[in-house]
């Protein structure tokens, strides 16, 4: 039986940092753009970027077929009105989701798929041949294409793009990401009622976050049983959630990038007071030849028998079970999509509590999850999201 809640609703005390507004010119805020509609208007990317358009576009390429995270909530009835062609990442990294979306939208299995900049195989060419009115890359692609030369090869082109970020620095740009996407698809009054929704979600637990002490040191596990052992994030993506909700993330100075490996040694001689790794429905994926243990197993076909019993089994990891988190029931499992998504506000909610509960007793992330699908997403909720042994 599905939990029932209500969305917590705080004040919003404590503003998210660094949210970032985006401009627009010759159209109203208060209204979403109907399709066609004649007016100008200009948006700014997570680059700050502005660029301009002389009517609302009609045909969008989405560099990541993950983008439609955010255009499920801004379009539950037609989540991919207007997308003529998108990455092929959300049928690999995600293949529980592209499920649901397939089966509530048939037509989505149907469109084109395009390469990507990483692996070499996606040409300015390809992109020209469906005459999009807006190419929508993520920062990765973006940065990739830098080096690989393909921005050039857009600009040479005119191609008009614009540049998301859910992944790199998700507390400060998911909010322009959101509005960004908002006025590209013409849904500006939904981008903002999902945004009212998000604050009311995150900023006080930020707000409250920031007047924790102790800190409580936590290691973030990246896909374990995908990547090398021990794989994680230090200043960036979840990295920067688990400072952001209170916690002390160990690989902030461990690590002098935004990712990277910790050895087993670092992680004992840490002694992390949380572990909290992030997994999915990966049984179609080839593990790591270098990982002991198997995927956390979580999404929408997950249940909390085989969640818990994968969270589990990362004990196994020749060496972690020195660390006294797995005695104390402080191992937790959220889903990995979260790291590159706006649904990211879970992922602060799970953490605030799971580091610091008594400050956080009151929340209650599933049952925000429920609500959320009630109100925002085009099915309802199930499966399993978060967990903990």
């Amino acid at each position: 039986m599905r939990r029932r809640t209500l969305l917590l609703a705080l004040p919003l005390s404590a503003p998210l940092a660094g949210c970032g507004a985006v401009s627009r010119a010759g159209k109203s805020s208060d209204d979403n753009a109907s399709a066609g509609g004649g007016s100008s208007f200009e948006v700014t990317d997570v680059l700050g970027r502005t660029v301009g358009f002389d009517s609302q576009p009609e045909k969008v390429v989405l560099g990541e077929s993950r983008h439609i995270y955010s255009l499920l909530f801004l379009n539950k009835d037609n989540p991919i009105d207007k997308v003529v062609a998108w990455g092929k990442d959300l049928q690999k990294a995600a293949p529980d989701f592209y499920d649901m979306l397939v089966g509530a939208f048939p037509a989505a299995k149907d469109i084109p798929e395009i390469g990507s900049v990483s692996n070499g195989d996606l040409s300015v060419e390809t992109l020209e041949a469906y005459q999009p009115d807006v190419v929508v890359l993520t920062l990765d692609i973006y940065n990739a294409g830098q080096q690989a030369g393909f921005i050039d090869n857009l600009d040479n082109q005119g191609l008009r793009y614009v540049v998301t970020d859910f992944r790199r620095d998700p507390v400060n740009n998911t909010e322009t990401s959101v509005k960004l996407l908002g006025d590209i698809m013409g849904r500006r009054d939904d981008a903002q009622a999902f945004l009212d929704f998000y604050h009311e979600q995150v900023d006080p637990v930020v707000g409250r976050a920031s007047s924790a002490d102790p800190r409580p040191t936590t290691f973030l596990w990246r896909a374990p049983g995908l990547n090398d052992p021990c794989s994680t994030y230090a200043k960036a993506n979840l990295g920067a959630v688990i400072t952001a909700t209170g916690g002390t993330n160990i690989a902030d100075s461990l690590l002098s990038g935004e990712e990277g490996v910790l050895t087993v040694e670092q992680i004992i001689e840490s002694a992390p007071r949380n572990i909290i790794a992030t997994g999915g429905e990966w049984g179609a994926q080839k593990l790591k030849d270098t990982a002991k243990t198997s995927y956390v197993h979580l999404g929408y076909e997950a249940d909390e028998d085989s969640a818990k019993a994968s969270l589990a089994q990362l004990k196994d990891q020749p060496g972690l079970e020195q660390v006294e988190a797995f005695d104390e029931g402080r191992v937790f499992g959220v889903y990995h999509q979260f790291y590159d998504a706006p649904f990211n506000f879970i992922a602060y909610l799970a953490f605030a509590k799971w580091q610091n509960p008594d400050l956080f007793s009151d929340l209650d992330p599933e049952g925000v999850w429920d609500d959320f699908h009630d109100k925002y997403m085009p099915w309802e909720s199930q499966g399993v999201f978060i967990t903990g042994i």
